[in-house]
């Protein structure tokens, strides 16, 4: 806790009180009260979800994210609403200020190893960028790389914000919700090819 583990226009946030969404109750599986937990403020970890055992062994308070399947599992420290919070950007002066890369519309799958922070997403919908424009679709497009690699070359985040559900897997699966705006990444390797 306490280091810089981002750029400073990156804050990622951890809300079981959102109305209405998928990872939000009252109670984590544990009895602790849901609440907004911020894990990152301003690219530096300020935060880690836990449960009961893990804020025991760490010293730490609880944060409503004991969560489980049911019943026959036990609660494990996972997300509930989860997502990058907006920036002061405009997300069309962010494609206007980039000269040349990939316009991530939507993602449609992927996964990402929690131990070391690899990751792979399938882009649903995805275009080139050229000359701060959006120009010719890219078919089988995926990002691959290491959570903390991106998190770090992230240099404009929008100040828009889309929400969409989800499931934490990590061995049973439970209900979630993420998001983010807009964000611009300054490098990621991306796989794929042009649609003709």
């Amino acid at each position: 806790l306490g280091q810089k583990v981002a750029t400073p226009v990156f804050t990622m946030v951890d809300d079981g009180t959102l109305p209405n969404f998928r990872g939000t109750t009252n109670f984590d599986d544990e009895g602790t009260p849901m609440r907004r937990n911020v894990l990152i403020d301003q690219g530096v970890l300020v935060q880690y979800m836990s449960d009961v055992l893990s804020a025991k062994q760490l010293g730490m308070e609880r944060t409503g994210n004991g969560r489980r399947e049911s019943f026959r599992y036990i609660p494990i420290p996972r997300m509930t609403n989860t997502f990058i919070d907006k920036g002061k950007d405009e997300p069309a002066d962010i494609l206007a200020s980039t000269p040349s890369g990939l316009y991530v519309q939507s993602l449609s799958g992927g996964s990402v190893n929690p131990t070391t922070g690899v990751f792979n997403f399938t882009c649903r919908e995805a275009y080139l960028i050229e000359g701060g424009k959006k120009t010719a679709p890219v078919r089988g497009a995926t990002l691959i790389g290491n959570c903390l690699d991106v998190i770090s070359n992230i240099d404009a985040v929008g100040n828009n914000l889309d929400f969409g559900p989800g499931i934490c897997g990590k061995g049973q699966a439970a209900e979630v919700t993420a998001g983010q705006p807009t964000v611009r990444i300054r490098g990621i390797n991306v796989g794929g090819s042009r649609a003709r």
